[in-house]
């Protein structure tokens, strides 16, 4: 998870440098690419933060109720 972060890092970090520097329309369009990638990867990393909790919460209810299942 931490390889995700940087790269949300990097992105944000790009996206400002090529938006402030606006020297062309190719640049700007680059930054422009570079939120949306570091904006798809926040939400990225929000669903995975989810899903691992998630299947945590699963694996512990399974120790839990032992090797025959839930009770009912």
């Amino acid at each position: 998870m931490r390889w995700l972060t940087l790269a949300i890092v990097a992105c944000i970090a790009a996206c400002a440098v090529l938006v402030a520097w606006n020297a062309s329309e190719l640049m700007m369009g680059a930054g422009i690419v570079m939120g949306g990638t570091a904006f798809v990867l926040v939400l990225a990393i929000a669903f995975y933060a989810v899903g691992r909790s998630e299947d945590r919460e699963r694996e512990r209810a399974a120790r839990e109720s032992g090797p025959d299942g839930p009770a009912v």
